[in-house]
């Protein structure tokens, strides 16, 4: 059994950090000839900082002694951007030759619209190296209608696991009455959100209420219902294991439903405080005694290191005990929320696909390297081969607009290339032998390999998206005196909106698949 742990629940924060759009001139990387050859790399990342044209020329520099010739102007925006400025540079067919395509791009649709190129072929001929480092059930997340569209930026792949976290300073004060070993047991030995799950964690927060030390009450267990569910494409799901592929709407299941009583109730006996449930300010956010979270950790409670507790104190918030509710991960079968594609206007594909072949494999580890941390003795130090020290951010590996300089690993290619923050008190989450650990025990989803088409429910779709957001924020906060009755109307009108169709549809193209799926391998 694993040992008892903590987390801070701010480590995630750092994945949505805002940052300003930024252009490379090519021109002071190398000197211009003729003959040169100029990838446009457009990718999520921060704003242009001191230290970047510096680091740019140096990796163009580097990069001649793999790919004599070419040079690389990059090109980057913030992930809040992301997403419009990828329209804008679509509609006016903008020459690029190398994107990212995350979280804020919906991946399928852009591939059916012909914005990316197939690799396959170009993997086969260029870069072959990929198919051998890069799992093939990971390869398989990006494939759409049985064609590979992009390369996933290797990381932690898994499912996200939903988890039960009391302030640190809260759980001392109660340390021989809360066993977090017996609460995740507990949790883990049921594979759904039942009313036993719900009452278990309420005599937690009964406990503190009744000694007067919970001022600001809980908040965020929405998502702690979804517990044995995977996603299909929001609000629909199938059940995450077992032979049923029947689709549902979230907001519709047996879980869901319970949860909007639970919290009701929760809401009248004072467990959660409208004033700071309802808040915008983070600093009273973070000061909840019990609150839901999420992260990669399964089984046992996790304790916070002294350089997490450290960091927190310097941030002026709390570190948190985090109890997981699952002891296992999955695979999504969805596309992965970081990957990189070439675009189908591409004008050097063969070059593109060998320069994604570097930032993913062990022969570019040094250059992908240069590119994330910077430049040796300058951004960061070495401590031994493969762990450093970096200059102006912390244990976390995490830069900012004010580093001098740093990218974030997984935006740029495979993370298990990326040097590691060296550290006695680094949480696991941040090493790669708990990441490949996860990654390598975890289940593929059942749906690996499947590609939804909304394109017939398209309508429908946006209908029920509105009656969501329209419904789901307030039965989410408990802020109801009569939550059966809210539900009901919630269902009424996603029914309305086209649910039932949707579900039908979903349901066909699972089932069409299933019957044409062939078993097959991507490694040549």
């Amino acid at each position: 059994m694993v040992g008892k742990r903590i987390t801070i629940c701010v480590m995630s924060l750092a994945l949505i950090c805002g940052m300003c759009g930024c252009v490379f001139d090519n021109t002071q990387a190398a000197d211009p000839a003729d003959n040169q050859i100029v990838l446009k790399w457009v990718t999520g990342g921060l704003e242009e900082q001191k230290d970047s044209a510096k680091v740019w020329k140096k990796f163009n520099e580097e990069l001649q002694k793999y790919m004599p010739g070419v040079v690389v102007e990059f090109e980057c925006y913030s992930t809040a951007d992301y997403s419009e400025k990828w329209k804008l540079k679509s509609v006016s067919q903008e020459k690029m030759d190398i994107v990212w395509c995350g979280w804020s791009l919906d991946y399928v649709t852009e591939v059916k619209k012909g914005m990316f190129l197939p690799l396959d072929d170009l993997i086969d001929e260029y870069a072959p190296d990929l198919k051998k480092e890069i799992p093939e059930n990971m390869l398989q997340k990006q494939m759409v209608d049985g064609e590979l569209y992009s390369i996933p930026c290797m990381q932690q792949m898994v499912s996200w696991v939903p988890s039960f976290d009391i302030r640190l300073d809260i759980y001392q004060k109660y340390n021989d009455i809360i066993d977090l070993d017996k609460i995740a047991d507990f949790f883990a030995s049921h594979d759904k959100m039942d009313i036993q799950c719900w009452n278990e964690a309420e005599k937690y927060i009964k406990l503190l209420d009744d000694n007067g030390d919970l001022k600001y009450g809980v908040m965020g267990f929405a998502n702690n219902a979804e517990k044995g569910y995977e996603w299909v494409r929001n609000p629909y799901k199938i059940e995450e294991s077992g032979d049923d592929y029947s689709t549902i709407n979230y907001y519709r299941t047996p879980e869901y439903k319970l949860f909007t009583q639970v919290y009701s109730d929760w809401y009248k006996k004072g467990y959660i405080k409208p004033n700071y449930a309802n808040s915008n300010n983070a600093q009273e956010e973070i000061n909840f005694e019990i609150k839901s979270s999420g992260g990669y950790l399964i089984g046992q409670g996790y304790f916070p290191t002294e350089s997490e507790i450290e960091s927190a104190e310097e941030m002026g918030i709390e570190p948190y005990v985090t109890i997981p509710f699952c002891d296992t991960h999955y695979i999504p079968y969805a596309a992965a929320a970081t990957a990189v594609a070439i675009p189908s206007n591409c004008e050097n594909p063969e070059k593109a696909i060998q320069l994604i072949d570097l930032m993913n494999t062990e022969k570019g580890k040094d250059l992908y390297n240069l590119l994330v941390y910077g430049i040796e003795n300058v951004h960061y130090k070495k401590v031994t081969e493969d762990t450093i020290i970096p200059f102006g951010y912390d244990y976390s590996g995490v830069p900012t607009q004010y580093t001098a300089y740093g990218q974030y690993k997984w935006v740029i290619g495979n993370t298990f290339n990326a040097y590691e923050i060296y550290g006695d008190n680094i949480s696991p989450v941040l090493k790669k032998d708990f990441i490949e650990k996860i990654n390598n025990e975890a289940v593929p989803s059942k749906l690996m390999g499947f590609t939804l088409d909304t394109t017939p429910i398209k309508d429908e779709l946006k209908q029920v998206d509105a009656v969501v957001e329209e419904y789901a924020p307030l039965l989410n906060t408990g802020f109801t005196e009569d939550a059966e009755s809210v539900y009901n109307e919630f269902v009424e009108k996603l029914i309305k909106a086209g649910d039932d169709k949707i579900i039908e549809e979903i349901n066909r193209q699972i089932s069409e698949w299933r019957k044409t799926k062939q078993e097959g391998s991507l490694i040549q």
